[in-house]
């Protein structure tokens, strides 16, 4: 950086710092990759953990068709909506009311979603990574 950035106080007593809108960008950056390794780090460690992986199927039906975790790995195991609820012990309906989006399901529904996909359950997680409890499951 060639020059130094302004540092001055806020009304509040912050510490604020000015600095050229390239040097932002370039820690945003840094930032940005920071946080990737810290994920490949965690999936690193899940896979070490023995906790299962993704094939690369699902991961593209994911991607690739914007399908839910959920869809993606019961399409991979090629079972019907109402297959896997039996399987799982589950409503069809609420298998698909979670396949679109409509609920997350608890983390016991998770698991036995999970269990009956032979899928890691960190593999049917919500967007947020935490599993959500839904008190209308049937």
């Amino acid at each position: 950086m060639n020059h130094e950035p302004q540092r001055f106080s806020a009304p509040d007593g912050t510490e604020m710092v000015i600095l050229p809108a390239s040097e932002y960008s370039r820690l945003k950056l840094l930032a940005e990759e920071g946080d990737g390794v810290a994920t490949a780090r965690m999936i690193e460690a899940r896979i070490a953990a023995g906790e299962g992986t993704m094939p690369g199927e699902v991961l593209d039906m994911i991607l690739d068709e914007d399908l839910t975790p959920l869809a993606a790995w019961r399409r991979y195991r090629g079972l019907s909506q109402a297959a896997l609820a039996r399987k799982a012990g589950l409503s069809q309906v609420w298998v698909g009311r979670i396949e679109a989006g409509g609920g997350y399901g608890s983390r016991d529904t998770r698991r036995k979603l999970a269990q009956a996909l032979g899928a890691p359950g960190w593999a049917l997680e919500d967007e947020r990574g935490t599993v959500s409890s839904d008190r209308s499951e049937a």
